[in-house]
């Protein structure tokens, strides 16, 4: 059944999020908070699940591209999911009756509900990609051949950016506006049916966000903590590794066990003393002791950090990397 959302939720929406959210800068989930609390107002957003969406209703999917804590820095003005949708309607001739956030990303859980009040429309219950995936492209959607574009691309400065191509255009296209944009922007996009989105999307996001626990965030979401270890040293490895950076972890317990997690754009491998313990498509993550997702580019010596592989649709098993 849908529920609604008021602004008094808010807060156990971003304190549900936070694990997800990237780095280790909680700014942008500040500033996003705010957004939310005053969209969403004395009202409430219609959180919809993902069987209660008409089979034949559109549907968009919502993301922050860039760095998050660049909404910090370039706050947003509020009108940017407005323009988008309507600039998405007016190019696929479709009104958009529900919005969901593109992947587990914690600030886009919270842009996600903003962007729902803001507009007036529903917030779907479900999300894109089931883990938190850096590249607009990486989605359930993609995985089954839903074309990403038309999109929106929507910038804090007032430019809005209609891109009708090729996921691979759009994908090289977008990082490129994002630099031009202060480095985020607004993105609509993977515009489709209801039928489709219920086929697809990883469902009950935005509801196990909600329903979390201050004292264990994790709760609600499947997951597995490999390690509790601190970071030793953080390399560039030879090219045969496959990784852009490996972090060195010493296990914080008597064995003093080793581990090693290497990262490209995200963690994809985990071992122990050399023997492997976690491997894409599970999403492997480091939170820091506060809670939030280290992403691979934020790791520094000295933090301590639970090693945490979590769950990921089948897809990403059957079809994924």
């Amino acid at each position: 059944m849908s529920r609604a959302i008021s602004s008094r939720d808010v807060g156990a929406l971003v304190d549900g999020a936070r694990p997800f959210s990237t780095g280790i800068d909680s700014s942008a989930l500040h500033v996003l908070q705010d957004w939310a609390s005053q969209a969403v107002g004395a009202g409430a957003v219609e959180l919809r699940e993902l069987g209660e969406c008409e089979p034949d209703g559109g549907f968009v999917v919502v993301s922050i591209l860039g760095t998050p804590t660049a909404v910090g820095e370039n706050l947003p003005t509020g009108s940017e999911p407005a323009r988008a949708l309507a600039a998405l309607e007016t190019h696929t001739g479709r009104a958009v009756s529900g919005i969901l956030p593109l992947n587990t990303a914690g600030e886009n859980a919270v842009i996600a509900l903003a962007a729902a009040a803001s507009t007036g429309v529903d917030l779907v219950d479900a999300d894109g990609c089931g883990r938190v995936l850096p590249r607009v492209e990486q989605s359930l959607f993609g995985l089954a051949g839903i074309p990403l574009s038309p999109a929106v691309a929507v910038s804090p400065f007032g430019e809005t950016t209609v891109l009708d191509a090729p996921a691979h255009r759009a994908a090289a296209l977008l990082p490129r506006l994002v630099a031009a944009s202060g480095g985020w922007i607004f993105f609509a996009g993977y515009p489709m049916t209801g039928r489709r989105l219920t086929a697809t999307a990883n469902p009950g996001t935005i509801s196990r966000f909600l329903d979390a626990k201050p004292d264990r965030p994790l709760a609600t979401v499947p997951h597995r903590v490999l390690a509790r270890a601190a970071i030793t040293s953080i390399g560039v490895p030879n090219g045969a590794s496959g990784a852009r950076i490996s972090v060195m972890l010493r296990e914080a317990n008597a064995s003093e066990r080793i581990l090693r997690a290497d990262a490209h754009d995200e963690f994809f491998r985990v071992t122990g003393d050399g023997a492997p313990l976690a491997t894409e498509p599970d999403e492997i993550l480091l939170v820091s002791e506060d809670g939030e997702v280290i992403d691979p580019d934020r790791c520094a010596v000295g933090m301590r950090v639970d090693v945490v592989v979590v769950a990921v649709p089948a897809a990403w098993h059957e079809r994924g990397i």
